[in-house]
């Protein structure tokens, strides 16, 4: 007990210092206008700000996408930019979010950073940023992107850009073109490339993005919020097992167990001739059926592991 009372103090201390010293950078401090320099996909622009507000405030009221799905608290780390020049120092909230290597990019979390000063900007694309999550398989903030400093900064880009063959483009160009002018038009033009080409090719929705004048990032926020859309080919039949509370009781684990061996894939994977992806879901919506499954648009209730076979061979021959 007597240790723990001058670590109670010293904590209520620090405490009471950091509540003053944030009033005091609230009501006290003024930093007056501030020149911010933002490049990003869209190209270069500049504005000026009244300084005090987080960067984050800052370039979502300049009407920037900036995504930070943590909600301001540093914790996401979808917010990381560049800062080429200005910011101040690393903040201690900033330190456990950004690797070494970041540090010496001048990577910063737009949520922590004020503007204080004239301050130069690198916002990276949401699609380099969730591919680099995607290929170390992990979700640690701290390595999301790969920099470079060559008299700027800049992200370390794919060696080659994904392209469309004419044939593909030529499709996807007559689609764009069916909605150009609708109302909404981004959710009915990625629903039918989806359908036509049975995923959301990267290219597609970059030629999306440019043609249609909308951000790539939020091209990609709608491409990932919605379950019917694929950012890998999938197969002819996607089969989607249930393994919600309902159809686990049932044994939705065996059907799983069933189909792998069958098709020489396991679950999020596809079969070499492009017939069959397997995928898990936590609901389908038809308890009273369980164990259930459905393959493409068609349900398939009381599923049992003899019956799996049968199944495939069915659409085999269809």
């Amino acid at each position: 007990m007597e240790t723990l009372l001058p670590i109670g103090i010293i904590t209520a201390i620090l405490f009471a210092l950091t509540v003053i010293l944030l009033i005091a950078d609230k009501l006290l401090v003024s930093y007056g206008d501030c020149t911010v320099s933002v490049d990003d996909e869209e190209g270069h622009r500049e504005f000026t700000v009244q300084g005090g507000s987080t960067l984050l405030s800052v370039l979502i009221d300049q009407g920037m996408e900036i995504p930070a799905s943590c909600g301001g608290r540093g914790s996401c780390g979808f917010c990381k930019l560049n800062v080429k020049s200005g910011g101040g120092d690393i903040l201690p909230t900033e330190e456990m979010f950004i690797s070494k290597e970041e540090k010496k990019t001048g990577t910063r979390l737009a949520c922590q950073v004020k503007v204080k000063d004239n301050i130069e900007l690198f916002v990276p694309d949401l699609i380099n940023t969730v591919k680099g999550m995607a290929e170390t398989d992990s979700f640690d903030t701290r390595t999301k992107w790969t920099f470079t400093r060559e008299g700027a900064m800049q992200v370390i880009e794919d060696k080659k850009k994904p392209k469309l063959d004419r044939q593909s483009r030529d499709k996807l160009i007559d689609i764009i073109d069916r909605h150009r002018d609708d109302p909404g038009a981004v959710m009915p033009i990625l629903h039918e490339i989806n359908a036509t080409f049975n995923y959301l090719p990267e290219a597609a929705l970059r030629t999306v993005s440019k043609e249609m004048g909308v951000p790539l990032s939020t091209i990609y926020r709608i491409a990932t919020f919605y379950n019917l859309f694929s950012l890998t080919p999938v197969g002819k039949y996607k089969i989607t097992i249930c393994t919600g509370t309902a159809c686990h009781v049932k044994g939705a684990d065996g059907l799983l167990e069933a189909f792998e061996p069958e098709l020489g894939i396991k679950s999020g994977e596809t079969t070499a001739d492009g017939l069959f992806t397997i995928e898990e879901v936590r609901c389908i919506g038809c308890c009273g059926l369980a164990p259930v499954l459905t393959v493409n648009e068609e349900v398939h209730g009381l599923m049992t592991k003899k019956k799996v076979p049968e199944l495939i061979e069915q659409y085999k021959a269809a």
